[in-house]
């Protein structure tokens, strides 16, 4: 446990769990301000990255006291800023990251192309990389019909 007998919350003492802080968005607006216990589970449930830059709020009545007090308070990374970081170093403390699709092609392309074979069989998807090398290479007739996975099956061209 924390000095003074606190108990840990979500790998922050009871201290650090209520202390406020603020973000930047992904438009550049400072939100907030929100304790940390909040903005920890936020990480640990994937709502935001470690990347987020924040800092600590300080609530003062008067704007031009808090607007003079944020002066010096820089934003940085919650995966640099104690007390995250601590938290963060658990093992399992944050989600894994989401599955990356299987890309036929080393150019990181999804694959999202598919085409008709001679059977009459739909064959893919495939990357439009792959399917262009194919149909450069005479691999592919050019009456060969394909089409985009978001179109519907009567769509093949």
């Amino acid at each position: 446990a924390g000095g003074g007998g606190e108990e840990p919350r979500g790998g922050l003492s009871a201290h650090e769990a209520s202390s406020l802080w603020e973000y930047w968005d992904d438009r550049g607006r400072v939100q907030g301000p929100f304790s940390a216990e909040k903005l920890l589970g936020w990480l640990k449930a994937g709502h935001i990255k470690a990347s987020r830059m924040a800092r600590r709020s300080v609530l003062l009545s008067d704007p031009n006291e808090a607007a003079a007090a944020h002066a010096g308070g820089s934003f940085t990374p919650l995966r640099e800023t104690e007390p995250f970081a601590a938290a963060l170093a658990a093992p399992r403390a944050l989600p894994a990251p989401p599955p990356v699709l299987p890309s036929l092609d080393r150019g990181g392309e999804v694959p999202m192309w598919l085409y008709v074979d001679v059977t009459g069989a739909e064959q893919g998807p495939f990357t439009a990389a792959a399917m262009q090398r194919w149909r450069a290479a005479a691999m592919l007739p050019p009456e060969t019909k394909v089409r985009h996975v978001s179109e519907a099956k009567e769509a093949a061209r």
